[in-house]
């Protein structure tokens, strides 16, 4: 598994929690259904203390400690859903931000943006690049519901700029992560990801776990971690 996940910044663990399990995380996560921003819900661990029982808990830890080492913690969660007043094309990009406690200037960290009320900031190549990302699949994943594409071993070529990663992408082949509910996809944030306009709108839930082994530098704090 970490082989292969170093060597294509991406691995699917198939079947990883059972149809009680992820029965257990839609029931929990119900109380999002009546918010206008329920397609992208972050805070996660603290809204729903459940989820941070799975954030530390297995499988997901011993997956998160086996890549990232000993040290490794939950420092980030969301929770996506593409029903259909959020059915957009996301354009291929990188996860390049993270979310912190408060803004501190900091050499290397910049730019700063907030997101629902949560500061977050630019940290240097080095920080995105230990960060694990666990994405538990509630839904079936698949072409017609808007699944997630990558382009293998693209995480290997750091923190690009926009229009260099557009020429990347415009010579490259690129795969679907197609999942099943109780699935689990392993990502590098440094990952070329995006995702179509679902054809068939519905329920594309996913609980999106980022992990760090590292510290920040002080006084800076990761904005979830306890």
């Amino acid at each position: 598994m970490k082989h292969e996940y170093n060597k294509n910044g991406f691995y699917l663990i198939e079947k990883a929690l059972n149809e009680s399990e992820v029965k257990s995380l839609i029931d929990k996560l119900r109380v999002f259904e009546e918010n206008s921003n329920n397609y992208g819900v972050r805070d996660l661990m603290n809204k729903v203390p459940y989820i941070r029982h799975l954030a530390l808990s297995s499988p997901l830890l011993p997956i998160a400690k086996e890549v990232l080492g000993d040290f490794a913690k939950p420092v980030r969660t969301i929770f996506f859903d593409k029903v259909p007043d959020a059915n957009w094309n996301v354009p291929w990009h990188q996860d390049t931000s993270i979310a912190v406690k408060e803004k501190v200037d900091i050499v290397g960290f910049e730019p700063w943006t907030e997101k629902q009320g949560i500061v977050h900031v630019e940290p240097p190549e080095e920080f995105l690049a230990s960060i694990l990302t666990l994405r538990v699949h509630l839904d079936v994943t698949n072409s017609e519901n808007g699944v997630l594409r990558v382009i293998p071993g693209t995480h290997k070529n750091g923190r690009i700029k926009s229009k260099a990663l557009m020429n990347i992408v415009k010579n490259s082949k690129s795969l679907e992560c197609k999942a099943e509910p109780g699935d689990i996809l392993l990502m590098c944030p440094l990952l070329f990801h995006s995702s179509r306009k679902a054809l068939k709108p519905k329920h594309r839930r996913v609980i999106h776990i980022e992990y760090s082994a590292l510290e920040l530098p002080k006084p800076l704090k990761w904005y979830e971690f306890f």
